[in-house]
């Protein structure tokens, strides 16, 4: 009898470029973009990646994924009720307003076993369930691109529908004073 995995596929990767740039910080910084956007290798032969792990899980069971999903929307509504509570800033929404897949993991106590004996956050469990909760319009995702120097492309973010709406909408009722 087959069973369902979920397998996690983690691998380095090079990439080298030509860029012009005044000094050496700035080139850089210009070959770091280009990397982000995922842009191909300027210089053929030098562009490889390296396999580091592959993991796999035997995929969670159709009740632990609902009660997963009504677990994190009551984490959400919490959270977001908190950040009003102490002094969220409508006028002025930061990174905290949406919360990442990995992050909820991390504040569920959501853990994976690693191969090298050490845990990890479940960031699979907790994105599977955030995306059941975006499907059902119960949350709502954006994305934006990663900040951190040594990181590419985007990163999805989740609040519920009703703190988005109550954001925009104090946002455009009340101009905030400039002091």
């Amino acid at each position: 009898m087959k069973r369902e995995f979920e397998v996690e596929v983690v691998h380095r990767q090079r990439a080298v470029y030509r860029v012009c740039a005044p000094d050496r910080k700035a080139a850089e910084q210009q070959a770091s973009e280009r990397w982000r956007r995922g842009e191909p290798s300027d210089v053929p032969g030098y562009e490889w990646s390296e396999l580091v792990s592959c993991t796999a899980h035997p995929a969670p069971d159709p009740e632990r994924v609902r009660q997963d999903v009504e677990l994190v929307y009551r984490f959400l509504t919490e959270r977001e009720r908190l950040i009003q509570q102490i002094g969220g800033d409508p006028f002025n929404p930061s990174a905290n307003d949406a919360i990442s897949a990995a992050q909820v993991a991390a504040d569920l106590g959501w853990l994976r076993p690693e191969d090298s004996g050490g845990v990890t956050a479940d960031d699979a469990r907790a994105t599977e369930a955030l995306e059941q909760l975006c499907t059902a319009r119960r949350a709502v995702c954006f994305a934006r691109q990663r900040m951190r120097n040594r990181e590419r492309g985007e990163i999805r973010l989740y609040c519920t529908p009703e703190y988005l709406e109550q954001l925009s909408s104090d946002h455009e009722v009340i101009e905030p004073q400039v002091v």
